[in-house]
């Protein structure tokens, strides 16, 4: 099991945590350890995965599990 962080601002943070937003949408920089972890999970060499959000303001946490990764024009995004 491997889990990813990212940081959320408070709009979307509500919504993702009240499940209304069942995604992110996110663009890497270079060398980005989290980009290596989605790249293993779409290839099936990780089978179980999660996503942290943290609210930028509050530092509130929640996790869900990973159902699906979709690269599409040089953006992933992560549902659950």
């Amino acid at each position: 099991m491997k889990t990813i962080s990212f940081k959320s601002t408070p709009a979307n943070y509500t919504k993702e945590f009240l499940g209304l937003k069942r995604n992110t949408i996110r663009k890497f920089d270079m060398d980005d350890d989290r980009e290596v972890i989605l790249r293993a999970f779409m290839g099936g060499a990780i089978d179980e995965l999660y996503v942290e959000i943290e609210h930028t303001e509050t530092q509130e946490i929640f996790n869900r599990k990973v159902t699906d990764v979709t690269f599409w024009e040089g953006f992933y995004i992560i549902s659950w």
